[in-house]
């Protein structure tokens, strides 16, 4: 008999909850066309942050549960964020990205050191999160707006900033994850 949580049942609730983020995504990025970008940092890109990294906690939050239903008794659950392949050039999977974009949104307006696998990765990828303001004691803020590595990081999960390239990412990942539990 198949375990309970092998059959993934949440995929899909996580797509309803994400496809109105994807519709208003698309109307601001439309209306930024329109307008010629002209006002994309200045009135749209602080606002489409919430959108995106909203989605990113909830996918976050998806791939958690995912871990938790399969080893519900494993600590380091990051463990299981290096199944999958590397972003290309660095040693960061899909799912340490989409993780770390979750936790950096989260975190973002506190001027505080991330937690050091948010900014591993980060790093790894070369995503700039620091805005400083005093270069010489090493104090910042966390960069938003049109630099923030919400979008940063989104653009290297979709080029097109389709959330359901991210959703696909995902489902794949937890699908190995099984795989690879089942073929041990």
């Amino acid at each position: 008999m198949p375990h309970i949580y092998r059959i993934d049942s949440r995929i899909n609730i996580v797509r309803k909850l994400i496809e109105p983020f994807q519709l208003q995504l698309n109307e601001i990025v439309e209306s930024v066309k329109i307008q010629g970008n002209e006002y994309w940092d200045m009135l749209y890109a602080d606002d489409a942050e919430h959108f995106v990294g909203t989605v990113f906690i909830i996918l976050q939050n998806y791939i958690n549960s995912s871990i938790s239903d399969l080893y519900p008794e494993l600590e380091k659950i990051h463990l299981k964020y290096l199944i999958g392949t590397k972003i290309e050039n660095t040693q960061s999977t899909k799912i340490q990205l989409i993780v770390s974009i979750a936790n950096y949104y989260k975190h973002r307006d506190l001027p505080s050191v991330l937690h050091k696998y948010t900014s591993n990765t980060l790093n790894d990828l070369g995503i700039e999160y620091k805005y400083f303001y005093d270069e010489q004691n090493d104090k910042y803020f966390h960069e938003v707006g049109s630099n923030s590595p919400v979008f940063t990081g989104f653009t290297k999960l979709s080029d097109s900033w389709n959330f359901n390239d991210v959703i696909d990412a995902v489902s794949l990942w937890r699908e190995n994850m099984w795989e690879i539990e089942e073929n041990k």
